[in-house]
């Protein structure tokens, strides 16, 4: 058995773009002679399963009773009680493509987590809501996100045990696992809690939320500086809000739907000035309670 693994997740529905885009650029671009790659199958098809597994990708089935950016957590450890790997990657596989090796990533901070954080501060405050979170977690989870950058959990680095307890810990905090969104607040939350070491843009590359502009070229992505990306993350909740039409692997994909690009990169930096403003009021809030409290006691 190989030291590392890379887990994603997929079904019938992205199964296609896992193999034809998610595999054969991680097959092109990245060392794997050390790295399992692990595919946690919530539905994938018959001729689907088969193609991987001849591809010698490992598979494991799991149970549908929630959204799959969620369950794969679940299914994570599990993973991670049969198998001694000593370093995990978990990322996506219905939005992403590599350009680049990232295999040297795995040693790098072995003891710590690492992540990429987004330039923008995603919209993602609407999914705090009572019935999402425990109500103890709710309030240092709203800290965390108000006060810090935002981790993007699309493609994450840890060591075994710091794996294990973030996927147990996970688990526990989120209530309502049926929804796609709140395990970006939970492990934003337990990444500044417990601490991580950023990972460069590149590395897990936004192109709605990033502050640096993109290029594309003959179906490839590139930087300002003209490098390619390691891993470019097409992210977006719908469709018609990811900035990269036909996006994939391959020079006849990727196209730059140029208005929705601007409109979303317009947006999230209007936010920047937005969200520093908020955070103002709400220390501004906490501050005022807190000297309230201490009046009182010096009354008392």
């Amino acid at each position: 058995m190989k030291r590392f693994a890379i887990v994603t997740a997929s079904d019938r529905k992205y199964g296609d773009f896992l193999i034809e885009h998610w595999l054969a650029s991680l097959v092109d671009n990245v060392r794997l002679t050390e790295t399992d790659v692990v595919v946690l199958d919530y539905g994938l098809s018959v001729a689907q399963r088969f193609y991987l597994e001849h591809q010698g990708v490992l598979l494991r089935p799991g149970t549908r009773d929630g959204h799959v950016t969620v369950l794969r957590y679940r299914e994570t450890l599990a993973l991670l009680a049969d198998r001694p790997y000593e370093q995990i990657c978990l990322c996506d596989s219905g939005d992403i493509i590599f350009q680049d090796d990232i295999s040297t990533l795995f040693e790098r901070s072995p003891d710590r987590f690492r992540a990429v954080c987004e330039d923008y501060k995603p919209v993602f405050s609407l999914f705090l809501k009572d019935e999402v979170f425990r109500p103890e977690d709710k309030p240092r989870i709203a800290e965390a996100f108000a006060k810090n950058r935002m981790v993007n959990c699309g493609f994450i680095i840890g060591p075994r045990e710091p794996m294990k307890a973030l996927c147990e810990r996970f688990l526990q905090i989120l209530v309502d696992k049926s929804r796609f969104g709140p395990e970006q607040l939970v492990v934003n939350y337990l990444f500044h809690r417990d601490g991580f070491d950023e990972l460069e843009r590149r590395y897990n590359f936004v192109i709605a939320s990033s502050a640096e502009t993109v290029r594309i070229e003959d179906g490839i992505f590139l930087d300002e500086q003209g490098r390619r990306i390691a891993v470019v993350h097409n992210a977006g909740r719908y469709p018609f809000l990811r900035p990269i039409d036909n996006f994939g692997y391959g020079r006849h994909c990727n196209l730059l739907k140029r208005e929705v690009y601007t409109t979303l990169r317009g947006f999230y930096a209007s936010r920047v000035g937005l969200a520093t403003a908020q955070e103002t009021v709400q220390r501004s809030r906490r501050e005022l309670a807190e000297l309230i409290r201490r009046l009182k006691q010096d009354q008392g």
